[in-house]
């Protein structure tokens, strides 16, 4: 991957919906090039798809928690974690280092509904939780500057 590469997914990851050939433009290079690259990109699995950006307000679900979970049942954090999976409002689920050994983000409808989901959480697997509730978001879903090649 090289300068080219990331400039193509930044450009793509602020706007992955505008036309190919804009981004060719506003990249200086043909449309050709453009599509082959992306097209490696995808092969190579380093474009794994485009997401819609949502506006969790407008869609029913304002309500954010990140909930930390320290497992204290036995076998890998892959079986706590696909429990998780199961539970349609755990948005995000992570592997954590300190006092927790997981880190869930949590959608809801409401306070109420977020209580019923801390529910289904907590009854996910045995362990103790933390939960903490965002009061605004500044931002969520940025793509931090891209390393360059070491070499």
């Amino acid at each position: 991957m090289d300068a080219l590469d990331r400039q193509i997914l930044v450009t793509l990851a602020d706007n992955a919906r505008q036309p190919l050939s804009r981004v060719a433009e506003e990249l200086g290079i043909a449309q050709t090039t453009l599509h082959q690259r992306v097209r490696r990109l995808e092969e190579h699995g380093v474009i794994a798809g485009a997401r819609l950006v949502i506006d969790w307000e407008q869609v029913g679900l304002p309500v954010v928690a990140v909930v930390s979970i320290g497992v204290e049942e036995p076998g890998p954090l892959a079986d706590a974690a696909a429990k998780f999976a199961a539970i349609p409002y755990v948005q995000n689920c992570f592997s954590i280092t300190g006092e927790f050994d997981l880190m869930l983000v949590v959608r809801a409808r409401s306070s109420d509904h977020l209580g019923e989901v801390l529910e289904m959480v907590r009854s996910a697997v045995h362990g103790r939780s933390r939960t903490v509730i965002a009061l605004s978001t500044f931002f969520e879903g940025r793509v931090p500057p891209l390393p360059a090649d070491e070499g």
